[in-house]
């Protein structure tokens, strides 16, 4: 049955330069390994499967709800960055939206937390892509979303490698952490079976993610990246199953904002306790798919508010083709708007001058990688919809 395993002997002794050029005792701890389950019938509670559907429900009438929606792309590259920077987060790696915007315009120079969350967002868009792809899952295309991830320093220098050593969270060493992941020589065995199971189609969608992910987080792979990989996990399952065709809730949001009961629950699912993590990551995923229609409307609401402010334009203005784009691009430079909505330059700084004119745009000056326009209205909209992103009380 899925969740629950044994736990293994094994000594550890950190290496000299580690141990800051000292020779040390090797210390006694115990490594966890979990139940395979790439052939597992999960086994759960009649209202935890009705739960668990009525998430999965949640998340297709976001992706089927077009109409009420701001424009798939600007709502959908949104989404992605409030899932990667939560789901950076919950790792201790903390970035303004705003830093996060400008790292992804073109020519931006970043520092080096917006740089590894621009990886995150990589890694999420390839799992969206890996989900949307007939071939099956295999340990490659884990070690692919890794390596996708690992692009700025430390995480570079294990970028897609499997760990060849003990991985610990909390603590100083194995015999004093928190929790401490299966010997390396499982690790691989471990993530085949998993493959086999994210590979089936005769699990409900929901519970499959949650069992995958909670397998994953337990099985530990890397020497980091682990929480941030997971989550990716769960991207490319629902693209997968069919369940977010278009975009995935921000799931890690919850996760985030809900993190002690995150933790809690996975440390359930080691126990065996299945059906409370299959709740709680439920729960997860139905409150994110509604936080995530609301911003939604929100977005929309303000875009129109912006439209009766520069009223009336001409046709061949630049100025609503802009309005459309800002959800997707919050930061803007001259440079990308023109591009993305084809006009001419004269037209497109006339439609960002207009708009900053009326309060929708605040223009930043700068000489080395020349002005940008920043939508501090819609960064208001962003941190609303994360200070929502708690659990009601069950």
């Amino acid at each position: 049955m899925a969740g629950g395993g044994r736990y293994v002997e094994r000594s550890w002794a950190p290496d000299f330069k580690r141990s800051g050029g000292r020779r040390q005792r090797a210390e006694r701890y115990r490594a966890f390994v979990p139940t395979t389950i790439g052939e597992d019938e999960p086994a759960l509670e009649s209202a935890t499967s009705a739960l668990a559907e009525r998430a999965g429900t949640a998340v297709r009438d976001l992706n089927a709800d077009v109409s009420g929606l701001v424009s798939l792309e600007g709502l959908g590259r949104q989404l992605l960055r409030s899932e990667a920077l939560a789901s950076s987060q919950i790792e201790g790696l903390s970035v303004s939206h705003r830093k996060l915007a400008e790292a992804e315009l073109a020519g931006r120079g970043t520092h080096h937390k917006a740089a590894e969350i621009v990886g995150a967002i990589r890694a999420m868009e390839r799992a969206m892509t890996i989900g949307g792809e007939a071939g099956r899952i295999d340990v490659g295309t884990v070690t692919a979303l890794h390596a996708e991830l690992s692009t700025v320093p430390p995480l570079d220098r294990i970028a897609g490698q499997l760990r060849e050593e003990a991985s610990w969270i909390g603590g100083a060493a194995p015999a004093t952490a928190e929790y401490v992941g299966p010997p390396h020589e499982e690790v691989e065995p471990l993530l085949r079976d998993l493959c086999e199971f994210m590979n089936r189609d005769d699990v409900s969608p929901v519970p499959q993610a949650a069992i995958a992910h909670a397998q994953f987080e337990t099985i530990h792979p890397f020497g980091d990246g682990n929480g941030r990989v997971g989550r990716c996990l769960v991207h490319t399952l629902f693209w997968r199953r069919g369940l977010a065709p278009r975009y995935v809730p921000p799931i890690s949001l919850v996760l985030g904002a809900n993190k002690d009961a995150y933790v809690a629950g996975l440390e359930a699912y080691r126990a065996g306790r299945l059906d409370e993590w299959v709740r709680y990551f439920s729960r997860a995923v139905e409150v994110a798919a509604a936080r995530a229609r609301e911003f939604s409307a929100a977005v929309a609401a303000l875009q129109e508010n912006w439209r009766n402010r520069v009223r009336p334009v001409r046709r061949d203005s630049a100025v609503m083709p802009l309005i459309d784009l800002l959800p997707e691009y919050p930061v803007i430079t001259a440079a990308v708007a023109e591009k993305e909505i084809g006009r001419s330059r004269p037209a497109t700084l006339n439609g960002l001058t207009r708009l900053a004119e009326a309060g929708a745009l605040k223009r930043h000056r700068n000489q080395k990688y020349g002005d940008s326009w920043e939508a501090r209205e819609l960064f208001t909209l962003l941190k609303r919809f994360e200070d929502t992103a708690h659990l009601p009380a069950s």
